[in-house]
C-alpha cells in the first residue's frame, strides 16, 4: 500500500528523517556499529531506510523523503535489498512476511507478499528470477526460486540453516553460498549440489565475480579469499581490517570494496593484493554508478567518489609493515588421530605436520618442502602408548632424506604360529617395549626416480607371554636388529595423500648381520608396486587402485615378530597382525574408491578384494594355500582442503577371519 506525504505530516517526516540520521550510527563500548539499515538504488537515485514500523524512501539528490511504507511489526535489522537493475525492492522483517515492491521514478507499488521471513535474496543476472533463502529453523532453511514476472515459486529445496551469504554467478549457471567452513555451489536450474568445498576457515559474505569464474569471500580473520569454481585458492588479501560487514565487486570486476565495523571503506586491487583507496566514517554499504564511480553515504548525504587508478603512497607505506604473510615458509597443520587395531583396540592421539618451504631463489625443480610430523597415540587395549616422528627433506643438490622414529610402551600383540602351523586357536598374547628408527638417503636421478641406501634399527625388550606358546618360534628374547641395503623408488603418482592416477614402485633390500649391532642374521627383500587408474564409473573422481606386494627373508632366521605378513595394515586389513606370517609372503589387491556424491567429496567409500599366501620358500617345495579377503570401507575427510581421509574398513577372509581397521590416509 502507498502513502503519499501530506502537508500536515511534513513536520513529522522531517523529524523522522533527522532521527534516522542521528541514530543510524551509534557507539557501543567505543566501537561503531550499524543499527538501522540504509540501501542505495543508483539507477533511480533513491535510498531506502528502515524504522521499526515503516520503510522510508529518500531522493538522493534533494534528500527529501518521497515515500513512506507502513509495515507494522517489521522491526529493524531485517532484509532490505534492491535488484541490480533497480526495478525491485525485497523487504522482510519480524512480521514473518516478505514483500516485493516495484519501483520507478514516479511510483512505488507493492507487487507481492510472500508468507515467510526471508534471510537472504539474490537476483539472477540473466533471467527474470530471484532466489530467496527463507523460513530458517534450527536445523534447516528453504531456498526457493521465484519468477519475477508472476512472483510464483519455480523450484525449492532444503538448505543449511547457518547459511550466511548467497549469490548467483555472472552466467546464471550456479548459486553459491557459505555456511560455516563450507562453500557450496548449486546448479541454478535444478538446485542440486555441484560442489561442496570444506575450507580451513569459516567463510562469509560470498560474492561472484561479475565476468569471471571466480568467487570472493571473507574469512574469520577478515581476509579476502578469491578462488575459482574448482576451489583452487587463487589469491588471498590480508586486509588487517576489523570485522568486515559488507563485500562487493565494482561493476567491471577490477576492484573489491569492503566496509568494516569501524567505518573504514577499502578499495582493493585483487590482482596486486593491495589497497587502492581508503575512506573513513562509512557505515552504509555503497553503490556504483553506471560509469563505475562509487556512491558513499556521508553525514551530509550520498556522494559520488571516483576510484583512483593507483594506490596512494600513504596507504602503500602503511600496509607494507603488515603486508601479506606470503613470506612465511612454515605451515603448521594439526591432525587428530582416531584408529582401531585388533591388538591395540581403539586408538586416540594427536599429531601435527610442519612444512618448511624452500627459500625464494633457493628452489630447484627437484626441491620440495621439508616435512616433520610428530605423533602421540594411546591404545586402550593393553594401555599402549606410542610416541614418534616422521621427517622427509629434499635438497636442491638432488638428495632426499627420510627418517621415521617410533617408541612403543606396552606394545600388545599375539602369536598364532608360523606358516602352516598358524591358527587362531593357538592365539597367545604377549607384551613388549620397543623402538624403531628407519630411513633412507637417496640420490634423485630425475623427478620420479630415486636410488640410495636404506636402514632399519630396532630394539625389543624380552617378550612377556601370558602363557607359553604351543608352537615353536624364534625371537622371544627380543634384542637388537640393524639392517642396511640399497633402495630404489619410482614415484609417478599425481598426489601423495590421495592418488588418482599414476604408479609407484619401491624395492628395498636389507642385510642384517650379527657382526654389526644386530642379534639376528638374515636378508630381507620388499617389493611394492601400486597403480592408480581414474575410471569415473559411478561419479566423477572414482579411482581403481591395484597393489602387488612381495616380502621375503632368507639366509638365516628372523625373529617371528619381524617375519613378513599380509594382515593388519596390509592386504588383509584389520586381521590379526601375526595370524598369517611366514618367511616369504605375497599379496595382490584391488580397491574401488568412490564418493556418495561427486559434489560432496567429504564422504566416500571403498570396495576391496585381495589374495595372498605365505611359505617358507616359494621357489622350493611350495604348496599353495591361497587365501582371499574382501570387504568394504567408509571414508570421511579429516582436514579441510586436503584429501586426507579417516577410514574404517571391515572385511572377511576365505577362512572366516574377520578384520576391522580404522586409521587415516589411503590403504595403499
Amino acid at each position: 500500500m502507498i502513502f503519499s506525504l501530506s502537508l500536515k505530516k511534513e513536520v513529522i517526516k522531517q523529524i523522522a528523517c533527522f532521527l534516522l540520521a542521528l541514530i543510524s550510527v551509534f557507539t557501543v563500548h567505543g566501537q561503531k556499529a550499524i543499527t538501522l539499515q540504509e540501501r542505495v538504488n543508483p539507477t533511480l537515485s533513491l535510498s531506502v531506510s528502515e524504522l521499526p514500523d515503516r520503510i522510508l524512501f529518500q531522493d538522493m539528490r534533494t534528500k527529501a523523503i518521497v515515500n513512506e511504507l507502513l509495515v507494522p511489526g517489521r522491526g529493524v535489522g531485517g532484509l532490505l535489498t534492491f535488484s541490480p537493475d533497480g526495478q525491485f525492492l525485497v523487504a522482510s522483517g519480524n512480521d514473518g512476511q516478505t514483500t516485493i515492491y516495484a519501483l520507478s521514478r514516479d511510483t512505488i507499488r507493492q507487487l507481492a507478499r510472500l508468507p515467510f521471513k526471508t534471510k537472504l535474496a539474490a537476483f539472477s543476472p540473466v533471467k527474470k528470477e530471484c532466489v530467496f533463502v527463507h523460513s530458517v529453523k534450527t536445523f534447516n532453511a528453504r531456498m526457493t526460486k521465484y519468477d519475477t514476472n508472476t512472483w510464483k515459486a519455480i523450484a525449492t529445496r532444503n538448505i543449511a540453516s547457518d547459511i550466511n551469504a548467497v549469490d548467483i554467478s555472472y552466467d546464471g549457471k550456479l548459486i553459491g553460498f557459505t555456511n560455516n567452513r563450507l562453500i557450496q555451489l548449486l546448479d541454478y536450474e535444478s538446485l542440486t549440489k555441484v560442489n561442496v568445498n570444506w575450507e580451513k576457515e569459516k567463510q562469509r559474505l560470498l560474492i561472484f565475480h561479475p565476468n569471471k569464474q571466480e568467487i570472493a569471500s571473507v574469512t574469520a580473520e577478515n581476509n579476502i579469499q578469491i578462488r575459482d569454481f574448482q576451489d583452487t585458492l587463487i589469491r588471498e588479501i590480508k586486509t588487517g581490517s576489523s570485522k568486515i560487514t559488507w563485500l562487493g565487486y565494482d561493476r567491471v570486476g577490477e576492484n573489491i570494496v569492503s566496509v568494516d565495523v569501524d567505518g573504514r571503506l577499502s578499495i582493493w586491487n585483487p590482482v596486486q593484493k593491495n589497497k587502492k583507496q581508503e575512506l573513513s566514517n562509512i557505515f552504509t554499504p555503497p553503490g556504483f554508478t553506471k560509469d563505475n564511480n562509487i556512491l558513499i553515504k556521508k553525514e551530509q548525504g550520498w556522494t559520488t567518489v571516483p576510484i583512483d587508478i593507483e594506490a596512494s603512497q600513504e596507504i602503500h607505506d602503511r600496509l607494507s609493515s603488515s603486508k601479506n604473510h606470503e613470506g612465511k615458509r612454515l605451515k603448521f597443520l594439526p591432525q587428530p588421530i582416531i584408529g582401531f587395531k585388533r591388538e591395540a583396540g581403539f586408538i586416540v592421539g594427536a599429531g601435527a605436520t610442519m612444512i618448511w618451504y624452500p627459500k625464494t631463489g633457493h628452489a630447484s625443480r627437484f626441491s620440495q618442502p621439508t616435512i616433520f610430523a610428530p605423533i602421540v597415540t594411546y591404545g586402550f587395549n593393553g594401555k599402549q602408548l606410542a610416541v614418534g616422528a616422521y621427517m622427509e627433506a629434499y635438497y636442491k643438490e638432488k638428495w632426499y632424506f627420510t627418517n621415521n622414529f617410533l617408541f612403543t610402551n606396552n606394545a600388545k600383540n599375539y602369536f598364532f604360529g608360523i606358516g602352516r602351523e598358524s591358527n587362531d586357536r593357538h592365539k597367545t598374547a604377549y607384551v613388549s617395549d620397543n623402538f624403531v628408527l628407519e630411513g633412507s638417503v637417496s640420490r634423485i636421478l630425475s623427478d620420479q626416480f630415486f636410488v640410495g641406501i636404506n636402514y632399519k634399527l630396532r630394539k625389543d625388550n624380552e617378550l612377556d607371554f601370558e602363557e607359553k606358546p604351543t608352537s615353536n618360534f624364534h625371537g622371544g628374547q627380543g634384542g637388537w636388529l640393524f639392517g642396511i641395503g640399497p633402495t630404489l623408488r619410482m614415484d609417478k603418482r599425481n598426489d601423495v595423500l590421495f592418488p588418482t592416477k599414476g604408479s609407484r614402485l619401491e624395492i628395498n633390500y636389507y642385510w642384517f648381520n650379527q657382526e654389526i649391532i644386530s642379534d639376528y642374521q638374515y636378508q630381507e627383500l620388499k617389493f611394492d608396486y601400486r597403480k592408480f587408474i581414474p575410471v569415473d564409473w559411478l561419479v566423477q573422481g572414482d579411482v581403481l587402485a591395484f597393489q602387488g606386494m612381495f616380502n621375503a627373508t632368507w639366509g638365516g632366521e628372523a625373529p617371528f615378530y619381524q617375519l613378513p605378513y599380509i594382515t593388519a595394515d596390509r592386504a588383509f586389513r584389520g586381521v590379526w597382525r601375526n595370524l598369517y606370517i611366514a618367511e616369504q609372503v605375497f599379496s595382490v589387491q584391488a580397491e574401488y574408491r568412490s564418493y556418495f556424491s561427486s559434489a560432496d567429496r567429504r564422504f566416500g567409500y571403498a570396495i576391496f578384494a585381495g589374495l595372498g599366501d605365505g611359505a617358507k620358500n616359494f621357489f622350493k617345495d611350495y604348496k599353495a594355500s591361497i587365501k582371499a579377503f574382501y570387504g568394504v570401507g567408509f571414508r570421511q575427510q579429516l582436514i579441510p582442503r586436503y584429501r586426507l581421509y579417516t577410514r574404517v574398513d571391515f572385511g572377511l577372509t576365505s577362512k572366516g577371519d574377520f578384520g576391522a581397521f580404522a586409521g587415516t590416509g589411503v590403504a595403499f
